[in-house]
């Protein structure tokens, strides 16, 4: 039996970081493919994305809401669908504002409509936002690493892979670190984080024939890439690469929603051929791999999904 709300006392509307907490659990169902029934586990779940039990318990309840998941008393939370069902469920969840609002300026910037230096004020009016709410989303734009502050006054926009020499400058770079990361001595394939990532992979390929999200495959190709370095053992190497996906962020997006489902389709099988030539310790026909997958086209071809 599900708890149901006290009558007469409204329900408080969740926090962005409570349905951006939904939505990470909703995408970690999908990829484990937990079955209908599953025990969602706070602790667990705590564990898993570094948080405590208070934002898990206030996202579970987001997603008890919606349907996805059954709050049994005294028993906890389960999965009411399979979990492969979530990966289009996950998307109709509701979206926090500051969300809205971090997607929209970049859109804004790589699309030239905001200047490299912003004002909080002139943010405030344009989007609509409360000056928390905005904060938030400045923060969380700096921790990403794709905006800092002046001095003075004001936030400015880091240099980005907005010109075409900028962005064929990031892919022959990416060529010497992922490349060479693969070689790396202290190179280690971690199981999990691979079965996690074929997991997404597979899960965004078996959604394709719907629209796909450009906002997903950005983070299953950034989380791809990341995942490697990591396994490289060189602490650089992955600093590097995660400042090149911080940077990626500002421009890819627009990337993307020019490429069809068949470009997806195609990075997404390279990635899974790497997958399988490092769990296989084919190491060179992994470096092979990877070297095509970032090569970049000539002759104003469109861009790789890389």
């Amino acid at each position: 039996m599900s708890d149901a709300p006290r009558p007469g006392k409204a329900a408080a509307k969740p926090s962005g970081l409570h349905l951006s907490l939904a939505r990470r659990i909703a995408a970690l169902a999908a990829e484990r493919r937990w079955p209908a029934g599953f025990h969602l586990r706070e602790m667990e779940i705590a564990r898993t994305f570094e948080v405590s039990r208070t934002p898990v318990r206030a996202a579970l309840g987001v997603l008890a809401a919606q349907g996805l998941v059954e709050n049994r008393t005294n028993l906890g939370f389960f999965l009411s669908r399979e979990g492969a069902e979530l990966e289009t469920a996950e998307r109709s969840l509701p979206a926090a504002q500051e969300d809205d609002v971090l997607r929209a300026i970049l859109r804004d910037r790589e699309a030239g409509r905001l200047p490299e230096q912003l004002i909080e004020t002139d943010l405030q009016e344009s989007y609509g936002i409360g000056r928390s709410g905005l904060r938030k989303v400045l923060l969380q734009l700096a921790e990403d690493g794709l905006i800092k502050r002046r001095r003075g006054h004001g936030w400015s926009f880091v240099p980005s892979l907005a010109s075409t020499e900028a962005r064929e400058e990031s892919y022959r770079f990416r060529l010497i670190i992922e490349c060479m990361g693969l070689q790396e001595p202290g190179f280690r394939v971690d199981r999990h984080q691979f079965a996690r990532s074929r997991a997404a992979h597979e899960a965004f390929i078996a959604d394709l024939h719907r629209s796909p999200s450009v906002e997903r495959f950005f983070e299953i190709n950034a989380g791809f890439h990341a995942m490697l370095a990591a396994c490289s053992g060189n602490r650089f190497l992955l600093q590097a690469m995660e400042a090149q996906n911080a940077l990626r962020r500002l421009t890819e997006y627009a990337d993307y929603g020019e490429l069809d489902a068949a470009a997806l389709l195609k990075s997404c099988r390279e990635h899974l051929a790497i997958l399988d030539a490092l769990e296989q310790g084919d190491l060179n026909w992994a470096v092979i791999l990877m070297r095509q997958h970032l090569t970049r086209p000539v002759n104003g071809a469109p861009p790789p999904a890389g």
